[in-house]
């Protein structure tokens, strides 16, 4: 047995090693030709021309490839909140009707996709003459291998307890054949719903069933263009290439990848030590040091997740041993996490931006401002409690050879918000190339000058990044679909014409959007609410005359604060496991950080001046 168990799982590690392979080569390819395209333009003059196109089209390679990878290693996002509280049998039944869903979402855009291809055989890229077939390919690779780790996954649940889940498992062939057989009825009956109606039915059920996020998102658009489309669903897999095609979402995948070397290469330690010597003498001074090194280290990360994983695993052993509760070191991290998200560089905000064309390079710089203002309410908030609770300052004192050591130590780390935002303000460097500078300068600080990262473990940041970006950008591509849906049944007039009815000020809008993001984002995670919502949401504010880059902010803001917010709190969750607290516990202790948070957003929100006084003196296109 032990021989047939090592036999079973070698297609499987086979599998799962020519996936890192690819996707993480993949991944190092294009950082080469975006890198290598921007020493063409600048030193010597002479653009290739090809690259943009050949960056594309190794984005959507490297999607799906990720995409596929983050199947194996289990990564797409899913809602629990409903399915925890069924019984375990039960759970295991509907989890195995959820995989053959899924399983036949991905053969029915596998089997259009190669239809898409077929239609298309002659079509050609306009620079570099590649076959069309080149750029579709991916789409249907990556959800193979997706179809793979559902029935993987069927097996799995079947092997762990047979007589529940073996009558689920008879159930699947038995409702595809009636499906099959009572397709006429079954799509006579849907016609005498409204299609928004079935639209939101079907999305809704198939969230709370936990189905992976992005599979819903293209399982109800595909569901819906079946009953209600009159258009082939060919139309499906076309969308979602078109989703992931962007020069721009490159960026995404760079600021994974650079935030990642940069949080391996010992540079978090380096920026801890800085904050300690501006922020440490105050009184709970701790806490102040993470609020501060949230501020310099979200610059560098771009992520929320990233920033809670590298500051909690620094800070909060020491908050520990100088008295901080458990409870109170999470809900400080968590607040300090939720307002950086509003430094730039932003992955919410390269997607905002592509999603709804706003500058990017806007964005960024509107939001220092409103994040500065938000983390001065946190820090007052510490101060009072530290002052109450007599909690100790992290260092009594701090000399001139403490700041010159701590500032020369964070000066190399530093210099990476510095490449960022000189090349993007300036207009030297587009968005995804000052990504690329930055990646660049990280691998070459983490593995030459810090040398704390071996060659073989940048190339584990590389795979990990590439399945990171898999996640996001099949994301991006369902729910570009699943948009395209809503739009053509005008859900964005009918939500403008909802909230216009309710009042017609700028205000009230902002705060029904404020609490759309807040459920939705603490149900879904930031990015799958931001992919759905904004570009149902911007049309309405244009109309109420509010800035974009104001509302921008705003929802970004407001997104942040929901990743923290129970019931579902991912970020709260992963704060409590770094500080080993119980998180209702850690609830009754956060509540207060998170009125603080919201009023700081409210102020952000009722006066714009706040995030747009920055475009005035920094001008970018």
């Amino acid at each position: 047995m032990p021989h047939l168990a090592r036999a079973e799982a070698r297609p499987a590690r086979l599998s799962r090693l020519c996936l890192e392979v690819s996707a993480g080569g993949l991944l190092a390819t294009e950082s080469a030709l975006v890198l290598t395209g921007v020493f063409f333009r600048y030193a010597l003059n002479s653009p290739l021309y090809w690259a943009e196109e050949a960056a594309r089209l190794l984005l959507i390679w490297l999607s799906f490839t990720g995409a596929a990878l983050a199947f194996q290693r289990n990564q797409h996002l899913a809602m629990d909140v409903v399915m925890r509280l069924l019984p375990d049998a039960f759970r295991r039944r509907i989890q195995i009707l959820v995989a053959g869903a899924g399983v036949a979402f991905c053969l029915a855009i596998i089997q259009q996709t190669f239809a898409l291809m077929a239609s298309r055989w002659t079509r050609v890229s306009p620079v570099m003459g590649a076959p069309y077939l080149l750029f579709a390919l991916p789409l249907a690779i990556g959800l193979a291998f997706g179809a793979v780790y559902l029935v993987a996954e069927i097996a799995r649940l079947v092997r762990q307890a047979p007589r529940i889940t073996l009558p689920a498992v008879v159930a699947l062939p038995v409702l595809a054949a009636a499906g099959w057989i009572f397709a006429e009825p079954l799509a006579a009956l849907m016609r005498h719903l409204s299609p928004l109606t079935a639209l939101v039915a079907i999305f809704a059920v198939a969230l709370c069933v936990q189905m992976p996020i992005a599979l819903c998102l293209g399982t109800t658009a595909m569901v819906y263009l079946l009953f209600y489309g009159g258009v082939p669903l060919s139309v499906v897999p076309q969308r979602m290439l078109a989703g992931v095609d962007s020069f721009i979402l490159l960026a995404v995948p760079l600021f994974i990848l650079g935030g990642a070397l940069m949080e391996t290469s010992g540079i978090s330690q380096r920026i801890v030590d800085l904050a300690m010597v501006i922020v440490g003498r105050m009184r709970g001074g701790l806490g102040q040091v993470v609020v501060v090194t949230e501020i310099l280290f979200s610059g560098i990360s771009g992520s929320a997740t990233a920033d809670v994983a590298a500051v909690g695993s620094l800070m909060i052993p020491s908050m520990k041993r100088t008295g901080y509760s458990s409870e109170e070191s999470a809900s400080i991290l968590c607040a300090a996490a939720a307002m950086g998200i509003l430094i730039p560089p932003s992955i919410h905000m390269v997607v905002l931006g592509t999603l709804v064309n706003v500058s990017v390079a806007k964005l960024f710089i509107a939001g220092f401002l409103p994040a500065f203002v938000m983390a001065a309410g946190l820090m007052l908030l510490i101060n009072l409690k530290a002052r109450r609770g007599n909690w100790p300052r992290a260092t009594e004192r701090v000399t001139k050879a403490d700041v010159w050591r701590a500032s020369r130590r964070a000066i190399i780390p530093l210099m990476t918000p510095l490449i960022i935002f000189g090349g993007i303000f300036s207009g030297a460097a587009t968005i995804t190339e000052s990504a690329v500078l930055a990646v660049a300068y990280a691998v070459v600080v983490g593995t030459m000058v810090f040398k704390e990262m071996s060659w073989k473990a940048t190339w584990r940041i590389f795979v990990s990044s590439a399945s990171t970006s898999g996640v996001a950008m099949l994301l991006v591509g369902a729910a570009t679909v699943f948009g395209w849906s809503l739009v053509t049944q005008r859900l964005p007039h009918m939500i403008a014409e909802w909230m216009t009815a309710v009042s017609s000020g700028p205000w009230v809008f902002l705060c029904l959007t404020i609490l759309l993001y807040l459920i939705f984002s603490d149900l879904l995670e930031g990015l799958p609410a931001l992919l759905i919502f904004a570009p149902i949401l911007y049309p309405t504010a244009e109309q109420l005359h509010v800035d974009p880059v104001h509302f921008g902010i705003v929802s970004i803001a407001a997104l942040g604060l929901g990743f923290f917010l129970p019931p579902a709190a991912l970020g709260l969750s992963l704060s409590c496991s770094l500080a080993g607290s119980n998180m209702g516990d850690t609830v009754k202790v956060f509540w207060v950080y998170v009125l603080v948070l919201l009023a700081g957003l409210l102020v952000v929100a009722f006066f714009p001046a706040i995030t747009l006084v920055a475009l005035k003196f920094i001008p970018v296109s």
